[in-house]
């Protein structure tokens, strides 16, 4: 099949399992600071106005996250990749058209602008309340069509869209330990939809995961909505 977007792929985010990236930094001290440039810190608090504003949700963040080229997304630092994904998310939500933010970017390189420093103890509890109302995801309940015990499947889809199903378990057997409620779906909530499933976590024998001889772990567990998986037997050959 041809492809024809970067959206009918997996997104380059998707990287758990996946060979050849190199070891992982060490851990900083606990009381480093998570910033390596001062700039960084303001991308953090332009993510926590927007969302705690309501200029957008998570999954619609992290949705355009993934939409970034490839070799962008490997090329470019953390923050970097996220002010790209805010600024197209306000300018999409009118907080900002392109116009203006080229021209306020045009000045601060030009050193003709500061960033302004306001310190508003009460705009601050207000964002911060927002963020903490996006971040609940809680929903009515759904009856669940699994039990703890039951063994399910992971579903091998390949969706053209933001899922928060990661693909080194699409197709591996697991078995369901704890049902979580109903809380907002991911995939639906990227596309602005308030759309709910039951969540549960999953158990992965690593093996079956990796191959028994490429690890020496027991499990791993997932936390999996209800849309993606199903039941053993369901659909298999």
């Amino acid at each position: 099949m041809e492809i024809t977007s970067l959206r009918d792929m997996d997104g380059i985010h998707d990287v758990g399992g996946m060979d050849g990236l190199g070891d992982l930094p060490p851990d900083e001290p606990d009381d480093a600071s998570p910033f390596k440039y001062a700039w960084e810190g303001v991308v953090e608090a332009m993510f926590f106005t927007g969302l705690g504003r309501g200029a957008f949700n998570l999954d619609q963040l992290r949705d355009e996250l993934e939409r970034h080229d490839p070799v962008y997304y490997l090329d470019t630092r953390y923050y970097e990749r996220w002010q790209t994904a805010l600024e197209t998310l306000f300018i999409r939500a009118g907080v900002v058209d392109r116009e203006t933010l080229r021209a306020r970017a045009e000045a601060f390189a030009a050193g003709d602008a500061e960033v302004p420093h306001v310190v508003d103890p009460a705009v601050k509890a207000e964002i911060m309340d927002g963020v903490a109302d996006q971040y609940e995801s809680g929903r009515d309940p759904i009856e669940p069509a699994f039990a703890v015990g039951d063994r399910v499947r992971a579903k091998n889809d390949h969706p053209s869209g933001h899922t928060r199903a990661p693909r080194y378990v699409r197709g591996v057997e697991g078995e369901v330990v704890a049902h979580r409620g109903t809380h907002g779906f991911p995939d639906a909530g990227a596309r602005g939809e308030d759309r709910a499933a039951p969540l549960y976590n999953v158990r992965f024998d690593a093996a079956d995961l990796w191959g028994a001889e490429h690890t020496d772990a027991d499990a791993v567990h997932i936390e999996l909505w209800e849309p993606y998986l199903r039941a053993v037997g369901e659909g298999d050959a």
